[in-house]
């Protein structure tokens, strides 16, 4: 077999293992019944809190505080729990199909693309392997792999589908999009720009359905919960403070550390398609690159935003990946030239490389036998405190002893950081009076650090873990209970 060939079997069996790697991951973290990332208890809080006919959006107080985003992946997580039970595992479930369809669609578009599978394969496998720098996120109770979904969708019956009932669906899509994660809204205007420029007569069946269900919906939601709906999906997250060094970060550490051949192989197609008479490529994949790449360093600017917000623009990169192999090989092949099997094997030796640039640790990612254990132990440490406690920095967890949850440390933050209002106010004067009342008989802190009141009222019992090396998230912020912290004894109420 020639070099040039076998290369390319070797590039195709390279990749295909960052799915397999993948999906054996999934398999055996979905089961895990404590977090993989320190939010997703608080996920699992919004889904219960749905399922007991509470409203999702409310003043902040140490009761509850809901994330910053749309709740569509909240509501279709509660229809899962449900039926299946209450926990981790139906958020991660949904979180996993909607992964496989994002595998499934890029596939699909780079295929419908270019007419070959094999670039196809090679984009959805490129996806895969930016599991890791992306947050090892795809299959965690949290939003981003449906609201990748429903974009995906959109983006495949923009380019492939230009018909009245098509346009309808893409609208339909971006809305849902939108109701999982508001950013979708952010990209998808580049794309919608798109489609006025190619077919205004068509634009109208667009754009209807995303007026009426983003506008409806925004109006009924606000409504229905006394205006807080506004505050937490809009008004809080433009308040947050912006992280000057991502300006440069982004492009040197998130784009082009881990991806600059997929990055320039991007580039240069973009390039050739800007040469021919028909520029719809260019301009398509260019607006989608702009919308998709913008969207995450927008999000990656605001403080607090972590490796999960990379997601689209890699999404976008991984389908230029193929499309721009697939056309590099074939004006190989069509040149004719005497350096062609050379320039062949160069390219799938470039390809290999970029592969392997993203190799990761499969092990790290999964919680060991000694974190169940853990886990277990700090559940029945839980169940045996007496009276309420407080354990801010993950929900859900106190539920599985027979105690209350309550809101959770990010969510706080949230608010904290936001412009000063009469709802924050409240929650200063709220968390400041609780502590001096002695309204928890503990608290379980990650950080002793955590409220600087704490000192003045409670003192440190002891520690949660003898071991420093279990219980730890596998993604997201390092953090783990810590220590248990009760009244002073000369102050107990």
């Amino acid at each position: 077999m020639e070099t040039a060939r076998f290369l390319r079997y070797v590039l195709l069996s390279i990749a295909a293992l960052f799915i397999v790697t993948y999906l054996i991951l999934a398999f055996f973290r979905m089961g895990y019944p404590f977090e993989l990332e320190w939010m997703e208890g608080a996920s699992v809080d919004h889904v219960i809190r749905i399922l007991s006919g509470e409203k999702l959006y409310v003043a902040p107080s140490l009761e509850f505080i809901p994330f910053m985003y749309t709740p569509l992946y909240s509501y279709v997580s509660a229809i899962l729990s449900r039926i299946m039970g209450v926990g981790f595992f139906p958020l991660r479930f949904l979180s996993f199909l909607s992964s496989l369809g994002c595998f499934l669609l890029i596939f699909l578009i780079v295929r419908r693309e270019t007419g070959s599978k094999y670039p196809g394969v090679l984009a959805s496998c490129l996806f895969a392997a930016v599991f890791r720098i992306s947050g090892a996120w795809f299959d965690i109770a949290r939003v981003d792999s449906l609201f990748l979904v429903f974009l995906l969708g959109a983006l495949y019956l923009i380019k492939f589908r230009e018909s009245a009932k098509s346009y309808l669906l893409t609208g339909v899509l971006i809305s849902l999009s939108f109701l999982t994660k508001q950013t979708a809204l952010l990209i998808c205007l580049p794309l919608m720009v798109y489609c006025f420029l190619v077919n205004r007569r068509l634009f109208m069946y667009l754009i209807g359905p995303v007026i009426i269900i983003i506008g409806s919906s925004t109006y009924l939601l606000n409504n229905l919960h006394n205006g807080w709906y506004n505050y937490y999906v809009f008004e809080l997250p433009g308040q947050h403070s912006v992280v000057k060094s991502v300006f440069v970060d982004f492009w040197t550490k998130d784009i082009m550390s881990p991806l600059a051949i997929t990055f320039i192989l991007s580039i240069f197609y973009l390039f050739a398609q800007g040469q021919n008479s028909n520029k719809k490529n260019l301009i398509f994949y260019g607006l989608m690159l702009i919308g998709m790449l913008g969207g995450a360093w927008f999000s990656r600017l605001h403080l607090g935003g972590y490796d999960n917000v990379l997601i689209p623009a890699y999404a976008a990169l991984s389908i230029l990946f193929g499309i721009a192999a697939h056309t590099a090989f074939v004006w190989i092949k069509t040149a004719k030239t005497d350096k062609s099997r050379f320039l062949e094997t160069c390219l799938s030796l470039i390809c290999i490389i970029q592969f392997l640039v993203l190799v990761y640790n499969p092990l790290a990612q999964v919680p060991n036998w000694k974190d169940l254990e853990a886990g277990r132990a700090f559940i029945n440490t839980l169940a045996q405190l007496p009276g309420e406690i407080l354990v801010p920095f993950h929900g859900y967890l106190p539920t599985l002893a027979g105690k209350r949850s309550c809101a959770h440390h990010q969510a706080i933050s949230d608010v904290l950081r936001g412009k000063d209002c009469p709802a924050k106010t409240e929650l200063i004067k709220e968390i400041h009076q609780a502590l001096q009342e002695k309204k928890f008989d503990a608290l379980i802190l990650d950080a002793l650090w955590y409220w600087e009141i704490t000192g003045k009222h409670y003192a440190m019992q002891k520690k949660v873990f003898a071991s420093e090396h279990v219980f730890w998230p596998v993604t997201g912020m390092r953090t783990r209970p810590q220590f248990i912290v009760v009244p002073k004894s000369d102050d107990i109420h």
